[in-house]
């Protein structure tokens, strides 16, 4: 999914600073609310950063709110929409989130810990190498679907034949797809859907078996 490229946290843009001039190779996100070099290719990231008031309890002493809010927080839509669209943009070419260290280390091991454990991603760092578990592949598709960043046609012939497509992905396949000349119940759309993906994988088996004939 991700072909060679790779997603990298830095707490100092100094580290990386020959690479981010590369608009064609290197996407920026900055999560900070401090001051950030202004480029092209360095976007504002900052919803991920804790909201002010989880800031505030944690200054005052609260040792485990952002242990038990912040990922919560992570998992809203605009922060959600915020990492697949980084998530996206490593399909095309590397990502660098950076997060400058007084801040990372107040809430950077949660949002890596979120990363690793909703969407398979380990971030290059001076401790880790990136990598990715392509069980969660099928997430990430349904997310770029559910975006607009991927076509219907495009989910469905790229989705692994293996897995049931997520039932929050059927509407609106059938409001782009429209297989029916009538309006049908859910259920009926989520088999149609399902068998047309399942359908897949009979094909890839007659044509291995075929390749293998040769």
């Amino acid at each position: 999914m991700f072909g060679n490229h790779t997603m990298t946290i830095v707490s100092d843009l100094g580290m990386v600073a020959n690479d981010i001039r590369n608009i064609d190779l290197f996407t920026v996100a900055a999560i900070t609310t401090n001051d950030y070099p202004q480029a092209p290719n360095i976007h504002y990231a900052g919803v991920l950063v804790p909201p002010t008031w989880m800031l505030m309890r944690w200054a005052d002493g609260d040792q485990f709110v952002l242990q038990n809010e912040y990922p919560q927080y992570l998992q809203s839509k605009d922060c959600d929409d915020m990492i697949v669209a980084l998530i996206a943009a490593l399909t095309k070419k590397n990502v660098i989130l950076y997060v400058p260290g007084d801040e990372f280390g107040i809430f950077g091991m949660y949002l890596l810990n979120h990363l690793y454990y909703s969407y398979g991603l380990v971030l290059n760092s001076p401790t880790t190498q990136f990598s990715s578990n392509s069980t969660f592949y099928p997430l990430i598709m349904s997310k770029f679907y559910m975006m607009d960043i991927m076509s219907a046609d495009d989910y469905l012939a790229s989705f692994p034949a293996r897995y049931q497509l997520p039932d929050w992905v059927i509407n609106k396949l059938a409001m782009d797809l429209a297989p029916f000349s009538q309006p049908v119940s859910f259920e009926v759309y989520k088999n149609h859907f399902n068998q047309i993906n399942a359908s897949k994988a009979q094909k890839e088996m007659v044509d291995l078996i075929r390749e293998v004939k040769k």
